[in-house]
């Protein structure tokens, strides 16, 4: 209990300080690119040109667990949990691909994330915390994230084992 009593406390204060630094006044040096908030097992939030961003993965979808017209859908809190584990509080590189827009209907940055030079969202699928997802138009690792997702499937990992969910 006390820790996530923290962990909001920490994230209340970070917000106090990055809009301080939009503001001009910088009391603390927050790293660029540092992520904040974990949403969902596919979305997350980050500090990116001084202002907090959210950024939506290309290429993988998971399971939905904060979706107001969905419910809880089956792994997604592990999915979560996951990118929670692999990325909350480090600080990584977005990568734009030129064939996706800026940002999705909701404003959401559309990124690749790399962390220590692996590419999170494939790795998201590899190890079947997610699903490959192309919207409207192919991306530039679509070939690589399908053959991760039938590897993930064949080894029955995540969300295609057979003791987790149906699909």
């Amino acid at each position: 209990m006390f820790e996530s009593v923290f962990k909001n406390f920490e994230i209340l204060l970070l917000y106090v300080l990055i809009n301080l630094n939009s503001l001009g006044i910088n009391p603390y040096d927050i790293p660029e690119n540092k992520v904040i908030k974990i949403i969902d097992g596919d979305t997350f939030e980050i500090y990116h040109n001084k202002n907090i961003e959210k950024v939506r993965l290309i290429g993988v979808n998971t399971p939905e667990t904060v979706d107001p017209k969905k419910h809880l859908e089956c792994f997604g809190l592990e999915s979560s949990s996951n990118l929670k584990k692999l990325l909350d509080g480090k600080v990584v590189r977005l990568d734009k691909d030129e064939s996706q827009d800026n940002k999705d209907r909701y404003g959401r940055l559309l990124r690749y994330v790399i962390l220590e030079e692996v590419n999170i969202n494939k790795k998201i699928i590899e190890e079947g915390f997610g699903f490959e997802y192309t919207y409207k138009k192919p991306y530039k690792f679509q070939k690589e994230f399908k053959s991760a997702e039938l590897s993930a499937k064949e080894k029955g990992l995540g969300l295609w084992s057979k003791e987790s969910c149906s699909y």
